[in-house]
């Protein structure tokens, strides 16, 4: 029995080895253990300038979490000393197991950590039985320390997109670095300004070396831009350009309803879908609700063949034959006499340059989609933010470049 008792003395003392303090003695309650340290170490480290000063006289009896033992939560009770450093420094010392002011060790406080990208705050707190406020000061904690800076990051290519977080124009503008498949900078709102200050934070010298940068057809990230990479290409997103033609088809369609007969509105019905819709994409049944609508609706399937026609010139990569495609386009658009159809032209002759480096680099704002679905999910884990700054935070967690040895 003695014997026993001395190989669970031997796993604790493994277990809760903490530099400067031995395992001494535990104490077991119902549903939690608390294991007693005792100091071995003389001197107590400053935790502004790390120097080794002999213990004071002033010690306070401090209880912190660790990491549960099966069933039970686990404390560990030691005594902290106060120091008087000759830098100046008058306070607690630095320990390497805990964080000054925290009520965890580093290692437990690691292990919440582990579950912050895929649990809300709520559900670690009930899991766990530690305060949200508590989860959420470690998530932070050291979701800023394994973050990249801008300081250590010298894109070639990024992307510009924004996202809503918030009912109402509120906005967030994302910054990707296309090479890394990475967010690297979040900025609230979506104005020159915003833009402005990710470019101010990189510096003039990397911002000068930008040589691509793919966004929608803004002008107040335009004008930002301009001003700050001077050598890049702007590319228009493909996909923006595609939605602005389903936008005019979409209004073409809704004046041939509004003009229609009540049996042609019951033929054009549920067909909304269909006709926005790349028709290499339709099944077998589309395929004849197509052929319908061109058969008795003439116009509107002539609006639908627009869109597939500079939908097919997107998918090419050949710049002499987008451009002769793109003067085609332009001209059935004015024969068509569709206006909603005239303004989309309008706006891509207005941005034409943007449109034609497209073909140029032949990259998109694609992964951003894939970005936005994961920031959409952290929304809907924790109900909506209202902490806008951790919801940036969060943001970089899931979807920004991360310290190989954070």
């Amino acid at each position: 029995m003695k014997a026993r008792r001395y190989q669970y003395a031997s796993i604790f003392r493994a277990i809760y080895t903490f530099a400067g303090f031995v395992y001494c003695f535990v104490n077991r309650c119902n549903d939690y253990i608390e294991l007693i340290l005792r100091r071995t170490k003389t001197t107590a480290i400053c935790p502004k300038c790390g120097r080794h000063n002999r213990t004071s006289s002033e010690f306070y009896r401090r209880t912190i979490r660790d990491l549960d033992i099966g069933p039970l939560r686990s404390y560990i009770t030691f005594e902290e000393n106060k120091v008087y450093c000759k830098c100046g420094f008058k306070g607690n010392e630095k320990l390497d197991f805990v964080e000054a002011y925290s009520r965890c060790t580093v290692r437990f406080e690691e292990y919440i950590f582990m579950f912050c990208p895929v649990m809300s705050l709520n559900d670690i707190h009930r899991i766990f039985g530690i305060d949200w406020k508590t989860v959420k000061d470690i998530d932070i904690r050291y979701t800023t320390k394994a973050l990249e800076t801008l300081k250590n990051i010298t894109p070639k290519r990024i992307g510009v997109d924004e996202i809503a977080f918030e009912k109402g124009q509120s906005y967030l503008t994302i910054v990707r670095d296309l090479d890394l498949g990475k967010v690297i900078w979040i900025g609230f709102e979506r104005k020159k300004e915003t833009l402005d200050r990710f470019f101010d934070e990189l510096g003039r010298e990397k911002s000068e070396k930008i040589e691509v940068v793919v966004m929608d057809m803004w002008d107040p990230y335009i004008a930002s831009v301009n001003e700050h990479c001077p050598a890049a290409d702007i590319v228009f997103d493909k996909f923006h350009i595609v939605k602005t033609v389903n936008v005019a088809l979409d209004k073409v369609r809704k004046e041939q309803f509004a003009d229609a007969s009540d049996e042609e509105r019951k033929n054009m019905k549920r067909k909304r879908f269909i006709i926005l819709r790349r028709e290499e994409n339709l099944n077998e049944k589309q395929h004849q609700l197509l052929e319908e609508l061109k058969q008795k609706n003439e116009p509107l399937y002539q609006a639908y063949l627009l869109k597939e026609h500079i939908c097919e010139l997107l998918d090419g990569t050949d710049l002499d034959v987008a451009v002769d495609g793109l003067d085609i386009w332009k001209r059935n658009v004015e024969k068509s006499g569709f206006k909603p159809f005239a303004k989309c032209l309008n706006t891509i002759k207005n941005y034409f340059y943007g449109v034609l480096n497209y073909f140029r680099h032949l990259v998109t704002n694609a992964g951003s989609e894939g970005f936005n679905n994961k920031i959409n999910l952290i929304k809907r884990r924790a109900y909506g933010y209202a902490d806008p700054d951790y919801f940036k935070l969060k943001i970089f967690q899931a979807c920004g470049l991360m310290k190989s040895n954070p």
